[in-house]
């Protein structure tokens, strides 16, 4: 790999302002499944946040089209995870019990914790197969799509999902032993 010049950098730079560039975010965004009313302004903080941390963007690492990919991919699952956008609304018990297809607050409150025990396993995973992981089972965007979108092959998208899901299952399962642990009762005779 060669090393970025200033002159990469600076081309970088130019082409995050490009029209062609504010198009392909707000494309993005929309994959991502984020509103058209919030699609500008979350465009917005993508190019907010790009300038911000352009420092950190090295040319000779991969296309400013695929860094600022993984910004807009960072901050729509910020978007979607804020209680704030969420529209919930409060309902008696028995209206719960019948949208949680008849299941009891005990059952809904495991799955709940079974839903941020996950997360919290997903988010341990390295950025590039995290985000793979993001786009395709939580937005349901294509395999090929991600691949063009971030100019590499489809075969390294494949690869990084299943690193992906691979890295949240031996997670998942150390979690869960290191839970499991504290609960073990010593085996045998002695006091």
């Amino acid at each position: 790999m060669k090393p970025a010049t200033n002159r990469d950098r600076a081309h970088a730079f130019h082409a995050l302002f490009q029209a062609e560039t504010i198009r392909r975010v707000h494309r993005w965004l929309g994959k991502l499944r984020v509103p058209e009313r919030d699609r500008s302004d979350l465009s917005q903080d993508v190019f907010l946040a790009a300038v911000m941390s352009f420092g950190n963007y090295d040319p000779s690492r991969g296309s400013v089209a695929r860094w600022l990919n993984g910004l807009a991919v960072n901050l729509a699952s910020h978007y979607h995870a804020k209680a704030s956008r969420r529209n919930e609304a409060i309902t008696d018990p028995a209206e719960l019990c019948k949208a949680g297809g008849g299941a009891t607050a005990i059952e809904l409150l495991l799955a709940a914790e079974r839903r941020r025990l996950l997360r919290s396993v997903v988010l341990e995973l390295p950025f590039e197969p995290r985000s793979v992981l993001f786009q395709h089972d939580l937005y349901e965007i294509s395999m090929r799509d991600i691949a063009a979108t971030r100019g590499i092959p489809v075969s390294t998208v494949y690869k990084w999902r299943a690193r992906a899901l691979h890295g949240a299952q031996e997670a998942l399962a150390r979690r869960l032993a290191a839970e499991e642990e504290p609960h073990a009762r010593p085996r045998g005779g002695g006091s």
